[in-house]
């Protein structure tokens, strides 16, 4: 797995998230094959979660926020609210907790979009 270091807070301006976090996400480096439309789907799912974490939450807390950002980018914001949604949130948030990859790529997410 290729580890990305943490941004200096003055460099994040010059971040492109979209091209720098996509290959954490899908576990590979890509060129042009990416569509446009997974773009989208990633670029909101940044913008969620700038707008949506912050420091003061535990990593169970940050990690929920992340899998419900997740959701929302590719299936729709209406998923998440929807009845029983919480029960499958939760179930995904204690999966990516147990799995030590997985809580790493979630770390280094929730690490890259905290204030």
């Amino acid at each position: 797995m290729q580890t990305v270091p943490s941004p200096d807070p003055r460099e994040r301006e010059k971040w492109v998230p979209s091209r720098s976090i996509l290959p954490l996400i899908i576990g590979q480096n890509f060129g042009d094959e990416v569509d446009q439309d997974e773009l989208e789907k990633l670029e909101l799912f940044e913008r969620g979660l700038e707008n949506g974490l912050n420091r003061e939450e535990t990593i169970e807390e940050a990690v929920e926020k992340v899998v419900k950002m997740a959701i929302a980018a590719e299936f729709g914001p209406s998923l998440v609210a929807g009845k029983g949604s919480l029960d499958m949130v939760r179930k995904i948030t204690r999966a990516i907790l147990a799995e030590p990859k997985l809580r790493q790529q979630a770390l280094i997410i929730i690490d890259r979009f905290t204030k």
